[in-house]
């Protein structure tokens, strides 16, 4: 029998760009991601990338879980005290089990393959202590500098301080900042005093799910970076920017705090002061 030509099409499940067939379809599986750090945003950044599909996570950190760090979903309050990589590694099995996690940079593929990301993730205190003389010694750069990375690969940096997140620009790993970049850039800015009464108690009951907005959005930006390595790969150089991505250039911070994600400032990077920076110039 004829078919009837006001009947609607086929539904099309292939990908739209003309140039790539379904079977050529960049996939998250394809991404590899090594974290460095595992406090509560990281470890919620690690479970939303799972979510999304990507199933080669290699988590680092030994310190154990504090009580800070304590987010729905990733780390319970049963948790407190044993080693973040290894509550991390579990609850992503138990999330996934096609996910086999690891931890040990040495294990990561680095540059082998296309879509490796590497996210190194620090929570600081103050960032720079008294000198001898009264002036401010920046301190000890992080545990994760000889550990073997490419230093040309690229580097998601994020930094947590002072009630805000810091997302650095994407730079290569011999150029990730350190104290002194940060405190030079932050200087550009007056952290805003936190509220009292009835604000402070919101801020306070809503750390969860500031932390879980914050991570999200850093997931997005994680499979992003993987995506354009595949896209490279699969079709050349990308033709579209992702929808609603806030683009203001290599040399800018994006300072994140409550409520988000409406309060994003973004502050142009300083290294000028710093001789970790000299080579960027």
């Amino acid at each position: 029998m004829p078919s009837d030509s006001s009947s609607p099409p086929p539904p099309h499940h292939g990908f739209d760009h003309p140039s790539l067939h379904c079977v050529d379809r960049p996939h998250a599986e394809e991404v590899h991601v090594l974290l460095l750090g595992l406090d509560g945003i990281a470890a919620s950044l690690a479970v939303h990338l799972l979510r999304c599909g990507v199933l080669s996570l290699n988590v680092n950190d030994p310190d154990p879980v504090a009580e800070a760090d304590v987010v729905p979903g990733v780390y319970r309050r049963t948790d407190v005290g044993r080693p973040r990589e290894t509550v991390l590694r579990r609850r992503l099995r138990e999330l996934d089990p096609r996910c086999a996690p690891v931890s040990g940079p040495g294990l990561f593929p680095g540059t082998l393959l296309p879509a490796t990301v590497v996210v190194r993730s620090v929570r600081h205190g103050a960032l720079s202590r008294p000198g001898p003389r009264g002036g401010a010694v920046p301190l000890p750069d992080d545990p994760w500098g000889a550990c073997g990375i490419d230093p040309r690969h690229p580097l998601v940096s994020v930094h947590r301080l002072d009630g805000v997140v810091v997302r650095w620009p994407v730079v290569p790993w011999a150029h990730r900042p350190c104290p002194g970049c940060l405190r030079a850039t932050l200087g550009r800015r007056r952290p805003p005093a936190r509220g009292t009464g009835r604000a402070r108690v919101l801020d306070d009951w809503a750390r969860p799910a500031y932390e879980a907005a914050v991570a999200a959005r850093l997931a997005v930006d994680v499979l992003a970076l993987g995506l354009d390595a595949l896209w490279v790969e699969t079709t050349g150089p990308a033709d579209a920017e992702v929808a609603g991505e806030e683009d203001t250039g290599p040399g800018w911070a994006a300072v994140l705090h409550p409520p988000f994600p409406g309060c994003t400032e973004w502050l142009e990077v300083d290294r000028g002061q710093c001789l970790c920076g000299l080579a960027q110039e």
